[in-house]
């Protein structure tokens, strides 16, 4: 049994670490600070990328919370070519500092058929007054 489980383990790791290796976009950076936000403001900010791979890229849909407005390339975007996603936060539907998910979900799927995804989030930092 126990050796089951450790085939069973390096399988999966191995199946994963594959599956991850194979990205289409790299972002500048996954995670971002938009600042001190008050109640009532709107905040922007925004995720640059890099098309890395050796395919047209396409974003099929960028999900958020009710609270951000999100705005990403509707063309497809070349390889080498670079894009933004942008958002608004929109402060008045929040009562506290959180983290905002940003996922990202491309028309592009893997070798299993899946489609590529990205985790994006941002920060804030939160005043009521």
């Amino acid at each position: 049994m126990r050796l089951f489980l450790s085939i069973w383990f390096f399988c999966t790791f191995a199946i994963l670490l594959n599956a991850q290796s194979t990205q289409l976009l790299e972002f500048e950076t996954e995670t971002t600070d938009i600042g001190f936000v008050k109640k009532g403001d709107l905040a922007t900010g925004a995720f640059t990328f890099t098309n890395i791979s050796d395919e047209n890229v396409v974003i099929d849909l960028v999900s958020t919370c009710e609270c951000t407005d999100a705005e990403w390339p509707s063309e497809p975007i070349a390889p080498g070519e670079t894009g933004e996603i942008s958002f608004t936060f929109d402060s008045t539907k929040k009562d506290e500092e959180e983290s905002i998910d940003v996922d990202v979900i491309l028309q592009n799927v893997n070798k299993e058929g899946i489609p590529y995804f990205y985790y994006l989030s941002y920060t804030y930092s939160y005043s009521a007054k």
